[in-house]
Formats: C-alpha cells, sequence, structure tokens
C-alpha cells in the first residue's frame, strides 16, 4: 500500500515540487548572504557550518546513536516510542549547545562592548539541559503509564 502510494504521481509531483522549492530557497539564502555580508565574514560563516557539520555529524549522531544503543542493550522492554522521546531530547540539548556554547565561550574570553553578551550564558545552558532531561523523563512516563492502560483496556473495535 505504501509503495503504492509512493509511486504514484502526485507524490513524485509532490516531491518534485518541494525539491525545487528547497532549491529555489537556498539560491535565495547565498544570494541575501553574498549580497548583504561583507566577503571577510562570510569565510566566517563558512567555517561555522563547517564546525557545526563537525558538531552535528561527529558528536550528537555519535551521542544520540550511543545513547540509543545502550537504551536498547539495557532495557528490552523500552518502547520504541519512548526511545524516540529520548532521543528528541538529546536532539534539543544539542541543538542548544550548538547555539549556546559559542556565546558562553566569547563572554568568557572578553568582547570590545560589554553589553553584546550581557547574560550568564553557560549556567543558563545547564538549566535548560537540566529542564529538558525533566521534561524528557516525564514525557517517557507518561507514554509508558499511556501505553500500558492501552494495552490492558478491551478492544472496543472488535465487539
Amino acid at each position: 500500500m505504501r509503495e503504492d502510494l509512493a509511486q504514484t504521481g502526485s507524490m513524485r509531483a509532490w516531491r518534485t515540487g518541494l525539491v525545487v522549492i528547497g532549491v529555489l530557497l537556498l539560491l535565495l539564502g547565498a544570494f541575501v548572504l553574498i549580497d548583504t555580508v561583507k566577503p571577510v565574514k562570510i569565510a566566517g560563516v563558512a567555517l561555522w557550518f563547517v564546525l557545526a557539520l563537525i558538531v552535528h555529524d561527529g558528536i550528537i549522531a555519535f551521542v544520540t546513536f550511543g545513547v540509543a544503543f545502550l537504551l536498547r542493550k539495557a532495557g528490552r522492554a523500552l518502547p520504541i516510542a519512548a526511545l524516540a522521546i529520548v532521543q528528541a531530547g538529546l536532539v534539543i540539548c544539542s541543538v542548544f549547545a550548538i547555539i549556546v556554547l559559542p556565546a558562553a565561550y566569547k563572554k568568557s574570553i572578553g568582547s570590545k562592548n560589554p553589553t553584546v553578551l550581557p547574560l550568564d550564558y553557560g549556567p543558563s545552558l545547564v538549566i535548560l539541559w537540566a529542564v529538558i532531561v525533566v521534561l524528557t523523563a516525564l514525557a517517557v512516563i507518561g507514554y509508558t503509564a499511556l501505553a500500558r492502560r492501552q494495552k490492558n483496556r478491551p478492544s472496543v473495535s472488535q465487539a
């Protein structure tokens, strides 16, 4: 059924249209970047993209895969949805780390204008990570309880 849906002409047309829109948006972004940013700063933006790619593929993906692997080995009773919730929590923590850690580092080495980075980014990031960990744990507990309740409930559709 799913393969039939993927093979239909309308699905292919949607995919092609989305790819074309994505390529056009990339070209627009490149044009705006070249038009509005000084050439010297484009090298810095390119370096940030390379470092973000390394952090994403080398650290975030590796840690997420490792945690998922360990959770699967540790408890075979863990539902796949709970594992997905944990992975989503890890990804959210990682994305905020990518955004906040450069600001925390820059604040630690100082800047010419102290009003540019006025907040305590490191402690705020730790608090945010703690909140995400708690919310992730609550989501896993809630999902597990709901799944257990659904499993114990008799089906009404087969009556």
